[in-house]
This record gives C-alpha cells, sequence and structure tokens, in this order.
C-alpha cells in the first residue's frame, strides 16, 4: 500500500544480507518512506543526534545501547539484533605468557580496540561464567581511551596503550599485551594472527565452542542493535512495531534469496551451507524479545556486573512498548 505523505525514517545503510531487502525497496512499511544514511555504531564521543532523539533509526554497538539509556539518551531498541558474532574467534595469545587455560587470563594483560564494547561485555561475561575467571584480575590495554559514558566499577583495570596508533594486534606480536579480545574486521590481522609462530588462539576449537555455547545457553551472541529515537516513538507508538515486521520480513527473504540459489554472493554451495546452518542451529539471527529473552537478561546482567550501568534495567526501560510482545 503506498501512501500519499508518508512518514519519512532516516534508515542506516546497513550491508547486512538480512537487511538489504529493506535498501532495495523489496519490503514495503504502509505509511513510511526509508531515507537512508551513514551512522557510525561505535560512540566514541557526544553524537547529539542519539543524545536529543533527532534521528530515525541507528544500528548502533551493543556496548552502549544500555549506558545511553540510562544516562538518558533519547534512543529506544528494537529487538532486532543485525549483527551477531562467535566470541571464541577473537582471543588469541603470545605463546610466552603462560596462559594455557581461560583461568590463566587472570592478572593479565589483554589487548583490545576500545573498552567497553559488545564483545568485550560478552567475553568477560562467558569468561566469568563458564570457566569462573575472576574477571576483577583483568587488565584491560586499549588502543582507543576515548569513553562517553563512565565506568561505575573500578575492577578490572583500564588502561591507555602508550601509542594510540598501535593495534592490539601489533601490542600482542611485540608482547606489550599477553593476549588480545578485539573485534577484528580484517583479513589481514586474521591472516597475521593464524600465521604468526609467536600467538596462538586461546580456544583452538572456537568453533566447536561456539556451537557448545550456543546448544547449552542458546547464546549466539548479539552485538549490534537497531535502536530508534524515543521522541520518534512517542509520537508514533504503531511505528516500532510496523518496523520489526518489515526486519523480519527482510530476513526471511534474504534466507530465500541463498535457499533459490540468486543471492549472488562468491560462496561455493552457499546454499547447501545455509540448509546444514539450519539444521545445526535453526534461526542464530532470531529477532523479538520471546525468542531473545535469556540472552538480553544475561546481557543485561553482564553490563551491571562489569559497572557499565548502575542499576537492573527492564524490558520496559530498553524496548519500543509496540515490540514488548514479540
Amino acid at each position: 500500500m503506498i501512501t500519499a505523505n508518508p512518514l519519512e525514517v532516516q534508515f542506516p545503510l546497513m550491508r547486512y544480507d538480512h537487511t538489504m531487502p529493506l535498501l532495495e525497496g523489496r519490503v514495503e512499511i504502509d505509511g513510511v518512506k526509508l531515507d537512508t544514511v551513514r551512522t557510525n555504531s561505535m560512540v566514541f564521543e557526544d553524537i547529539a543526534e542519539l543524545r536529543e532523539g533527532n534521528f530515525g533509526l541507528w544500528d548502533l554497538n551493543m556496548g552502549y545501547v544500555l549506558p545511553a539509556i540510562e544516562a538518558g539518551w533519547q534512543i529506544v531498541g528494537l529487538p532486532v539484533f543485525a549483527k551477531r558474532k562467535p566470541l571464541y574467534t577473537y582471543i588469541f595469545c603470545h605463546r610466552d605468557a603462560g596462559v594455557n587455560s581461560p583461568k590463566d587470563l587472570e592478572g593479565k594483560r589483554i589487548g583490545t580496540g576500545s573498552y567497553p564494547t559488545a564483545i568485550t561485555i560478552w567475553t568477560q561475561g562467558l569468561l566469568k561464567d563458564l570457566y569462573k575467571v575472576d574477571i576483577s584480575k583483568l587488565c584491560w590495554v586499549t588502543s582507543n581511551s576515548r569513553r562517553v559514558f563512565p565506568l561505575h566499577k573500578s575492577s578490572p583495570r583500564v588502561e591507555a596503550g602508550e601509542d594510540s596508533k598501535k593495534s592490539p594486534v601489533n601490542r600482542l606480536l611485540d608482547g606489550e599485551v599477553d593476549a588480545i579480545i578485539t573485534d577484528i574486521s580484517d583479513g589481514k590481522a586474521f591472516e597475521t594472527l593464524e600465521q604468526s609462530p609467536k600467538v596462538k588462539r586461546l580456544f583452538p576449537n572456537y568453533m566447536d565452542e561456539d556451537m557448545r555455547l550456543y546448544r547449552e545457553t542458546g547464546i549466539y551472541a548479539p552485538v549490534h542493535q537497531i535502536v530508534m529515537s524515543r521522541k520518534l516513538d512517542q509520537e508514533h507508538p504503531e511505528l516500532a512495531g510496523k518496523l520489526y515486521k518489515a526486519f523480519e520480513e527482510a530476513k526471511q527473504l534474504a534466507y530465500q534469496d541463498i535457499l533459490n540459489d540468486r543471492a549472488g554472493f562468491s560462496v561455493v554451495y552457499l546454499r547447501e551451507r545455509l540448509v546444514q546452518q539450519m539444521k545445526d542451529w535453526g534461526d542464530p539471527w532470531k529477532y523479538g524479545i520471546k525468542a531473545n529473552r535469556s540472552t538480553i537478561d544475561t546481557f543485561i546482567k553482564y553490563n551491571l556486573e562489569q559497572g557499565m550501568i548502575r542499576s537492573e534495567l527492564s524490558h520496559r526501560d530498553v524496548f519500543a512498548a509496540s515490540t514488548l510482545e514479540t
């Protein structure tokens, strides 16, 4: 249905295959026109649009969502987790650091790009819960020390690396840190880490560990969440529900593109790999609160335990009202 004067909503330019049908106009939202804009998922400085609610939708690293809501920024979440990552992939250790098990990370220096992020929050929480690591004994060494939201606990220790231009990978190779836990979106960096004789993975069988985590806890860690302007939500209380349904429809279309063998990705037997993934994982990109309740509650708990927020937030604090029954 085409509305004569549709509501124009800013929409983040995302390259995820499961959101592309929205960008391509293959999913229509009654009474809504999406206007694509570029947004940054990281929050290293005050972002007036997010703080004041002068935007439409935003693809935001989840490490900032709860602190921003607690700080009064005018954002509210949709239960749409646009990016998820297998966490154990990102833990590398220096071979001379004496790190042979998760407990050995206690007292060690851990390099990361910035702190906190969704990956540091998730990984710390899982190391504590599943491997009994005393995370208060960790020392994080950051390359980017800029932080907008305060930390409400003094441990673990967080310090800035001496050279802010030095990557966590190079800190590890030079022995400046004992391990790294950081997002790696650089194929060359992966190649360097995997080929260097100085480096080993904490979990050599990381894919098995990721699958075990998923089967035992249901967690395939969401690291980005779609948020919308709280002011926009208040002015149009039905909008969040419409947007949620549109994201779900887009995801199903993206899956069908692969199953139809028409997706156009440069992966051999992509269709067969998706079929096998569905057998092994079901739908790891689940949207909605009901399907993600345990994951959402665990992430809120980790934020509170690690001092990212001062008090526990409820689903009503975090999510738009018209999505609470999804």
